[in-house]
């Protein structure tokens, strides 16, 4: 897929992963896993998900910083970043992440 989508679209994660190696693209989704392991130097790994799939994203130390709160508090998070992909993996690489849990009072309830 070509990087054609506008700087802003918010892309599900199955779209992400079509994209070209370090393509800019913004993801959101329910927080399902965060490592953070003692041998990564401050390196923060999330795992996102969606209705279409998960994406993985990749927040450095210097972004971890800027943006703990959202990282350590959200359940649902918009990330803005670089895909970085090698063979069939892909990560993106975050630059901005954003809490968006307050998005989802929008949604009716479900009985």
């Amino acid at each position: 897929m070509k990087n054609t989508q506008k700087k802003d679209a918010i892309l599900t994660c199955a779209e992400l992963c079509t994209l070209e190696n370090n393509s800019f693209a913004a993801v959101a989704g329910f927080v399902i896993v965060k490592q953070m392991p003692s041998t990564a130097k401050g390196t923060v790994f999330l795992t996102l998900e969606d209705e279409t799939g998960t994406s993985n994203i990749i927040c450095w130390n210097s972004v971890y910083r800027k943006f703990r709160d959202q990282v350590v508090f959200s359940s649902f998070l918009l990330v803005r970043g670089h895909l970085q992909r090698e063979n069939e993996v892909s990560h993106l690489i975050a630059d901005d992440i954003r809490d968006i849990s307050r998005l989802l009072e929008l949604i009716p309830n479900i009985k």
